[in-house]
């Protein structure tokens, strides 16, 4: 970029023949109007562009638009990407129907800098001015330009131009320059080919930086190029920034490939849509908007039909804001919060505008989905920051690409994975990484989790001796197409304590597959162990010692035996076999005399500690019952 070349640009506006082009003209030595017909006419057509030099010697921008209303498209295609605006009103006319309606439209783009030229000043006395000024400012009143500079100017004798300048000047340095971050944003509102050079596009550039032999996008057909040359202002640079009027010649594509409408785009940033989601205003003076009324839609340079889909009303009075998609009949490429207009087919009026909250949509299928949606536009319409901004869209979406997300932010992959990582640490946002990444949504995690969960439970009841449900099956459950990524969304899940992973098979973490070969051999060690152990009775602790049984297996024992009545645990969780507990029984009969806790130990070779359990359990089951300190066999 040329040391005085400053990224700013100024848009006229104004109805027609209020001197819009004499004007640029007078700043800038440039005649904007330059088509053949432009000149038997003497009215504008299509765009004009002229670089204008400051007082301070710094080289900015002028879009010179029509002002005939039917050359609304083309003046709305050139107030896309302004920085500022000089609203011209003739001092003979005074404010004109266009005049009206470029304000309008100004304000509905989203501008907010400018000043306000009373032109034609040599055509009128003094007392015809002061009403021409007064006209103004009634129609700019609680508008962007009601705080603004008004200089009356001839633009025939140069009268005024001087202070013209100099408020130029103060306005460009309050403004500041546009700031360069973002995908490099490009739409094209001239495309031509010069002979042994190809194809060249103009526009002004919105977004980010483009250099020389950069690889980008024509969309929305996704034609690849790569830069060749860039000019600024006719000069040659090696870097065109946003903020600035650019032309740029592209290699590898005919004229046929571009038009005004596509937009160049930084390779693998952009995405071409039908559905926008939108916030739209209505005008104050228009009829109501309602829900999906077909209008004509203008966006950058951009021009098509849509249909508005309301999401929360059947119409949008005049004066109110309400978020909605628009549905458009072809493609369109837009830029995060940049704003468009709908005007009326019969008669041509503008009726409302807004900004873009996300240029890649998608319509809501249920009641629950547009709820969602209301409320992640009510969250874009605060204009967060990306990471904010990128974790209300996974939210939103529950489980997305990281490259759709990109695209749909404008930022590279690599910037998107920056922004997501604190979130993916804190796990609020899970990350699959096996191939294409996708991001998903604590939620979406919670919602898949708690299905997984629920079928592996009824998994493992069906199917005690499997080590878990198969990666395949878990995909089917889950309903996802690929079992490549369900693999690793299971390794995640591991991760996150929801299941265990492993062998291919998930299973819930405090399972164990039942062997059943292995599980007949630990009752039986169990049975041999506590048998030979005779009155000495293990405890369930010391049995699962003794035998390094885990827990979870002894439990599984314990409770096998009990319901088929082949184990009784007697006070202190002793563990007492049939065969044991038949044999005391026997040994009770045999005792001579009266059946005391010393006979019963001298019987048994055993302690008190063992003893007395075990004659309880007999009273318990009406065996024997106790009379003061000695015991009598119940006879049955």
């Amino acid at each position: 970029m040329a040391n005085n070349e400053y990224p700013f640009v100024i848009g006229t506006a104004g109805h027609i023949d209020h001197g819009k082009t004499t004007l640029v003209k007078r700043l800038t030595d440039v005649d904007c109007d330059r088509l053949v017909e432009e000149k038997k006419r003497g009215m504008t057509i299509e765009l004009g562009f002229a670089p204008f030099t400051l007082p301070s010697g710094q080289t900015i921008s002028i879009v010179d638009v029509p002002g005939h209303e039917k050359f609304i498209r083309q003046m709305v295609a050139g107030a896309a990407g302004v920085d500022a605006v000089m609203l011209v009103i003739a001092a003979d006319d005074g404010v004109m129907p266009q005049t009206r309606e470029h304000l309008a439209i100004l304000s509905l783009l989203g501008i907010k800098n400018g000043l306000t030229v009373i032109n034609k000043i040599d055509l009128v006395d003094e007392e015809m001015l002061e009403m021409a000024v007064d006209d103004a400012k009634s129609l700019l009143a609680g508008t962007f330009l009601s705080d603004k500079p008004v200089i009356p100017v001839s633009a025939f004798t140069g009268k005024g131009i001087e202070e013209l300048k100099r408020a130029l000047q103060q306005m460009t340095e309050k403004a500041g320059a546009k700031s360069r971050k973002g995908a490099f944003f490009l739409p094209v509102d001239r495309a031509f080919h010069i002979s042994g050079f190809g194809t060249v596009v103009t526009g002004t550039a919105i977004n980010g930086e483009i250099h020389e032999g950069d690889e980008v996008e024509v969309m929305p057909r996704g034609i690849l190029s790569k830069v060749r040359s860039i000019q600024v202002h006719g000069a040659s640079v090696s870097t065109a920034t946003a903020g600035q009027r650019v032309a740029a010649n592209l290699a590898g594509i005919s004229l046929d490939d571009v038009k005004r409408g596509d937009v160049v785009t930084a390779k693998d940033c952009f995405t071409a849509s039908k559905c926008l989601d939108v916030s739209v205003r209505l005008l104050p003076g228009a009829e109501p908007l309602k829900h999906w009324q077909r209008l004509r839609l203008h966006v950058g340079t951009t021009d098509t039909v849509a249909r508005v889909s309301l999401l929360d009303r059947e119409q949008v009075l005049p004066g109110e804001s309400s978020a909605a998609q628009l549905i458009t009949e072809d493609p369109v490429v837009a830029s995060v919060d940049s704003c468009f207009i709908l005007r009326t087919y019969s008669p041509l009026v503008t009726v409302a505008g807004g900004k873009i909250l996300m240029p890649a949509g998608e319509r809501p299928k249920n009641r629950q989905m547009k709820a969602a949606l209301l409320e992640y536009l009510d969250k874009l319409s605060e204009e967060p920051p990306l990471k904010e901004r990128l974790l209300a869209l996974i939210s939103y979406r529950g489980i997305i690409t990281a490259a759709d997300a990109a695209r749909m932010n404008e930022v590279s992959l690599v910037e998107l994975m920056r922004a997501v990582s604190p979130f993916e640490a804190r796990a609020e946002v899970g990350v699959i990484r096996g191939g294409e990444a996708v991001l998903l949504s604590k939620r979406k995690i919670e919602e898949l989790g708690e299905t997984l969960t629920k079928a592996l439970a009824l998994f493992h009841g069906e199917h005690p001796e499997r080590k878990g449900m198969p990666a395949e099956e878990c995909a089917k459950v889950l309903d996802l197409q690929e079992t490549k990524f369900t693999r690793e969304l299971l390794s995640l899940f591991e991760k996150q304590g929801i299941v265990k992973f492993a062998d291919d098979r998930a299973r819930l973490a405090d399972f164990e597959p039942f062997d059943e070969e292995l599980f007949s051999a630990n009752v039986a060690a169990l049975k041999k162990y506590t048998i030979q152990l005779g009155y000495s009775m293990p405890s369930i602790e010391e049995a699962q010692a003794a035998l390094s049984f885990t827990a979870e297996e002894m439990k599984r024992i314990i409770a096998y035996l009990k319901e088929k009545k082949e184990l009784a645990l007697i006070t202190g969780a002793f563990l007492l076999f049939p065969e044991i507990e038949a044999d005391f029984k026997e040994k009770l009969t045999n005792i001579s005399g009266d059946i005391t806790l010393a006979a019963v130990r001298d019987a048994t070779g055993s302690s008190r500690k063992y003893a007395l359990p075990l004659l309880e359990y007999f009273d318990s089951k009406g065996v024997t019952r106790r009379v003061g300190d000695k015991r009598i066999l119940i006879k049955k």
